[in-house]
């Protein structure tokens, strides 16, 4: 990289104020955890709640708290956003600023809290770094953008300069630019959902230096536990928690074939039906959320509902969040 094209690079997004400044109040508050010290603490289940609407489609904040809650007083200790769940790409640059504002203050310290950043510039993506920062994130999950190799370099070192957040790599990025961006020390993070060929490869060629975390269901966990995994994200943490504790303490235990009973009884047939509406009309099923979604999604109507209660009753998952 050369050193003329990364100051360009940074003195555009010192500049960019590429979203709203009304969500600044925030008192600034420097992150208690250095990038390692998250990176030590990625370990058993990551709670990752859709966006949630109300009817009249502007998000359910209330709801989304209630599954936070849900969570942190079942053991979780880890809350994050994402790109992908929180459907970054139907909501506003404000709304997306307000959602981390909002998950922040649901976390309340009692819990690591992820931010994430989008798809975004480099401008945009440091601009919201130093927002997470501020508001007190202990992370950053950064989704990649396309670019070349060399401005994917300059795009990282210039987040990385913008913050001394941990940053979580989340994309497929080529081995040999992956051997570059290590020069980044924060960059300790990788949110792993690929496939076995591209993911053998960066613990082969990263296991040492990067913690890999499974983005989907628990099947992932066990299929990289013997490479040193140990956090996925969870979906039954935001509406039956037993059920992540059941496979964490199976895992804990060593008794994987307990941890793959887990996986066949309650996740195989949910994720057979998964979906986003399916995920928000779960919640609502268990008093934590609502259903609607915002379009082009279509919400689960009230015979689907009636058939999703009927689906978690042969499960054998009571309705109750207790």
């Amino acid at each position: 990289m050369r050193r003329r094209q990364f100051l360009a690079t940074c003195a555009c997004a010192i500049g960019s104020r590429t979203m709203s400044q009304s969500l600044l109040s925030a008192e600034p508050k420097t992150t208690s955890l250095s990038p390692q010290e998250f990176q030590r603490k990625i370990v058993g289940p990551i709670l990752s709640v859709p966006t949630c609407f109300r009817q009249d489609l502007t998000i359910d904040h209330e709801g989304m708290k209630r599954v936070v809650e849900l969570g942190i007083r079942s053991g979780c200790r880890i809350v994050t956003l994402t790109a992908g769940n929180n459907q970054y790409d139907i909501l506003t640059d404000d709304e997306i600023r307000e959602l981390t504002k909002k998950m922040r203050e649901a976390v309340n310290g009692r819990a690591i809290f992820i931010s994430a950043a989008g798809k975004w510039e480099t401008a945009q993506t440091i601009d919201y770094a130093r927002f997470a920062h501020q508001l007190g994130a202990d992370a950053l999950q950064v989704t990649l953008p396309k670019l070349d190799d060399d401005r994917m370099l300059q795009h990282m070192h210039a987040v990385a300069a913008a913050t001394p957040l941990g940053l979580i790599l989340h994309g497929d990025p080529p081995i040999s630019l992956l051997k570059r961006l290590m020069a980044i020390e924060s960059i300790v993070g990788f949110k792993e959902e690929y496939t076995t060929i591209y993911s053998l490869q960066l613990y082969r060629e990263f296991g040492q230096r990067l913690t890999l975390f499974a983005g989907g269901e628990k099947a992932r966990l066990l299929t990289y536990y013997p490479y040193g995994m140990r956090a996925w994200y969870s979906t039954f943490m935001t509406f039956v928690p037993s059920v992540a504790i059941q496979f964490q303490k199976a895992v804990e235990a060593g008794d994987l074939r307990r941890a793959g009973e887990v996986i066949l009884q309650y996740e195989t047939p949910v994720f057979q039906r998964f979906s986003l509406p399916f995920w928000r009309a779960t919640l609502e099923h268990f008093g934590l959320a609502s259903r609607w979604s915002r379009g082009p999604e279509k919400s689960f109507t009230n015979d689907q509902m009636v058939e999703l209660a009927s689906f978690y009753e042969g499960l054998g998952l009571k309705t109750s969040p207790n």
